[in-house]
């Protein structure tokens, strides 16, 4: 049994060319930078027509390990890759889980796994 990042992030008009284009570049950066050998890539889903108001969203899944610590790295891996991608597209309302558990933003420091 695995478990995955949800991502999803809407507002009432899409991306910009500069936001996808930065968004790429950061998407990019983290899958050549990640150290983890299992797990996913960074998943981005296909913007779709249908459900305009959703302009990104995705998953991750995270690596399983005898060492629970790599799947703990991991996904602070990404939630630095989130925070990075909120920080481009501010305007929107985000939601971030870790499988059933809600991040938490903070804007000092981003995405935050939930204290309690």
């Amino acid at each position: 049994m695995g478990i995955s990042i949800y991502y999803t992030a809407e507002r009432s008009y899409p991306l910009t060319d500069e936001e996808n284009k930065l968004i790429e570049a950061i998407v990019k950066k983290y899958d050549e930078g990640k150290k983890f050998k299992k797990g996913e890539d960074f998943c981005v889903y296909e913007y779709d027509s249908e459900e305009p108001e959703v302009i990104f969203n995705g998953s991750t899944g995270l690596p399983m390990s005898f060492n629970p610590m790599n799947t703990v790295k991991a996904c602070l891996y990404w939630v630095d890759c989130l925070t990075e991608i909120r920080n481009i597209v501010k305007d929107a309302n985000w939601s971030v889980n870790m499988d059933d558990t809600e991040l938490e933003w903070d804007e000092e420091e981003g995405w935050q796994l939930p204290m309690e």
